[in-house]
Parts: C-alpha cells; structure tokens; sequence
C-alpha cells in the first residue's frame, strides 16, 4: 500500500501535518541489537524457520499532546532539548524469516511482570515451544511481539524490562508522598525485605529514614486491629541475621524482633521519586503502532517486518489481562495518528481488575484477594464492565469500552 502513488500523497500529507501539529509518543529509534535463528531453524509449516530479533525501542512522549496529557506526572518528568519526554523498552520479535510466508498479522503477548511469554527468550528447542499458544501462532503465520512496560522490574537476561523516568517537582526537587506496602508472606524468623517486599522489584525510596515519622503495625488478619511497632523496634535499612547485621539503607526494611508467618504486617512511609509508570501502556501503544504502519525509524532503521503487517491482536493474562483492560479504558488502544492499534484483544483470569498503574507511586505487582491487599482499590473501583453502565453502588456510569471509533473487540475469558 505504500508503494502507492496515493499512499506517497497520503504520507505526504501527514508529515506536512505533523511539522504543525504536536508530536505525540511514539518510536523514534528502534534498535535491533540480536537476530538468531530461532531454536535451531525449526520449520513452522506453512510460515516456515523463525528468527528472533532482540533490541531496544527508544521513545518520545509530548505532556501537551492529547493522547499523552493522561499520563500522570508526565508533565513532571525530566525533557529533551525538544521538550520531549524520553523512555525506552527492551523488545522481542519472533518472526518468519521470509516475511512473504507470514499471515500479516502481530500476536503481541504482553509478559508479566517482565516474563515473557511461556520463556521464548530463553527456549532452545522447538519442543519447548510447540503446543503453546506461541507455537500455535507461529504455525499459523503470525509475528510474535513482547516489549517491556513495567519500570520497576529488576533486569535479568529473561526479562523485558521498560526504562521509565521518574517525576520531579519543577525546581527539581524530589517529589514526595505516601506510600503503603503490606508483608503476608514474611518467612517465620527472618528479619529483613526491601520495601517492595520482593526482590524481583525496585521499591521506592525513603525520603526520612526516621521510624518515628513512619508506621510500621502487625495485624493477625485482614479485619483484626492493628498493633503499633515501637519505631526503636524496627529500622530503614538491611540486616539478613538481624539487628547486629544492620546496613542503613532507604529501600530496606529490618525488623529486629523478626518476622512471623502468620501475621500481616503494613509499613505506611514518605517515599520518593515516582515512576512515571503509566508510560508503560505508551510503549505497548507505539510499539505496536510502529510495526504496522511504519516502514523506518528517524535514524533510518528500518521497521523490522517490513510492510507484511495487516493486523494486530494482543493478548495478557491475570496482570496483564488487567493491564490491557485498562490500557483501553484510558484510550491508548488509538496511536498518536488516531489510527486503531490493536483490532482485537484477548484479557484472561483478569476478572475486574484493572492495574491502576496511571497513578502516582504506582505498584503494579500488588492486588486485592481475600486475605490481603484488603484495601488496593483495582478490582474495587468502576467500570468494572466492558459496556457503559451505571454501577449500582457509586452510581458511576462508565465502562472500559467507551471509545467505539478505536476500542479493539474483546474476547474475555474467566478462566
């Protein structure tokens, strides 16, 4: 379609419209870094060997453009000399190495938590693959996508892991706030976490390491009263055999008298130095977006699968399934063009929830169940429902599908 002379009109036309208009967020450099062949050069029936390619996606987002502005503390993170926010995502592309054999369509399967989808970055025969849903897809032709949107994961080679930035006050300053993080699952006896509660995450730093400015209480349920820690009990730092072995930090916890595994305990602190996490749901937006319209980058590199790609679905479970919920409820499924990104989208064992990671000192690992996380509002909060109803209790009408222009369908599983 591009190699048109209507499409070099068309395209014409939209870059004499974007040198008016705001740049929205989008891919300015897409850096393919690794391409192998993919466990062994395995032939996938009619869509033949695969290769995966592996890189970094280096992004602009604009605070005044439209489809940005909802991002928060966009507008507070740290700009270019264009005054442009910068971001960056680590990708996968698993895709036929004659593209004129693929179906033209992207299966984006968005990873939890970092995870890849069921380990393609670490397979290495095809008998680990096949018979899952990426085998599947890629004996039907499909072009397999995943790129990191969580900014607080920690990088390990089997993750794909967004490079957010952080919010500060205009004069540079931290920006500070409360923070809350509930421990249930504290091993009998050990002392020590980082705030986080899990390694595998960053945790928000301490901005007053004073115990007697933050609360710190055991409770022997959900419902059961809360009991104060002395502030002389506990201390911001680490300390793996307990109070002797104490190193200040402020993104630790120590506990001296050490922890029980039957109690559920709640630290409430001044942190600082948020995230400007709702730009993960950027990345996937652009990403996505790039690879179907786009034939290069601004530095020339051109779109990895060419112009084959016709379709897009996505797909995530349980987190993800959440993520995507609200990744269309906030209306990133429309690029900055207003073009559709996504036609079709499949959330699983997601139930209501959404991640509720477009807020300030956002913890996108944490949820309500019914012993714990009590009081996390993603899953007790509207529009819990794909169509625009009234909820009976808030009166809040609203649903997650409230942009019929560009709102992809839905195939929703429960199971």
């Amino acid at each position: 379609m591009r190699a048109s002379h209507m499409a070099v009109l068309v395209t014409g036309l939209f870059i004499g419209l974007a040198a008016v208009q705001p740049t929205g967020a989008r891919v300015v450099q897409l850096v393919v870094e690794q391409r192998t062949s993919f466990v062994g050069g395995t032939d996938w029936g009619k869509a033949g060997p695969y290769e995966m390619l592996r890189g970094t996606a280096y992004m602009e987002a604009d605070p005044n453009n439209s489809h940005d502005a909802v991002i928060v503390d966009l507008e507070n993170a740290p700009r270019n000399a264009k005054g442009l926010v910068e971001f960056s995502t680590q990708f996968m592309i698993l895709k036929p190495v004659d593209m004129q054999r693929s179906n033209h369509k992207i299966f984006y399967a968005v990873n939890n938590r970092g995870n890849n989808l069921e380990g393609l970055l670490t397979a290495t025969t095809a008998s680990q693959v096949s018979g899952t849903d990426a085998g599947y897809a890629m004996t039907e032709g499909y072009v397999v996508v995943d790129a990191g949107w969580e900014g607080d994961v920690v990088p390990t080679p089997s993750k794909l892991v967004a490079s957010l930035p952080r919010a500060r006050n205009p004069n540079a300053t931290p920006i500070t706030g409360p923070m809350r993080y509930e421990y249930s699952d504290r091993a009998a006896g050990s002392f020590t976490t980082n705030l986080e509660g899990n390694a595998a995450f960053l945790s928000y730093e301490a901005a007053d390491t004073n115990t007697s400015h933050a609360t710190f209480t055991v409770a022997d349920s959900e419902y059961g009263p809360k009991t104060l820690i002395p502030p002389s009990h506990w201390a911001f730092g680490s300390c793996p055999t307990g109070q002797a072995s104490l190193v200040p930090t402020n993104i630790d916890l120590c506990y001296f008298d050490g922890f029980a595994n039957t109690k559920i305990y709640e630290l409430i602190y001044q942190a600082k130095n948020p995230i400007v996490m709702g730009l993960g749901f950027a990345t996937t937006r652009d990403i996505a977006s790039f690879l179907r319209n786009e034939s290069r980058d601004d530095a020339g590199n051109p779109n990895p699968v060419g112009d084959h790609i016709r379709r897009a679905y996505a797909a995530g479970g349980s987190q993800t399934g959440g993520y995507l919920r609200d990744y269309i409820y906030l209306g990133f499924n429309e690029d900055e063009m207003g073009r559709k990104v996504f036609d079709g989208i499949i959330p699983w064992i997601a139930g209501t929830d959404r991640v509720f990671i477009n807020v300030r000192f956002a913890d996108p690992n944490t949820y309500s169940e019914q012993d714990r996380q009590h009081n996390y509002l993603q899953s007790s909060y509207p529009p819990f429902t794909y169509a625009v109803t009234t909820d009976p209790l808030s009166g809040i009408h609203d649903g997650i599908m409230h942009r019929p222009r560009t709102d992809p369908l839905v195939m929703w599983s429960a199971v």
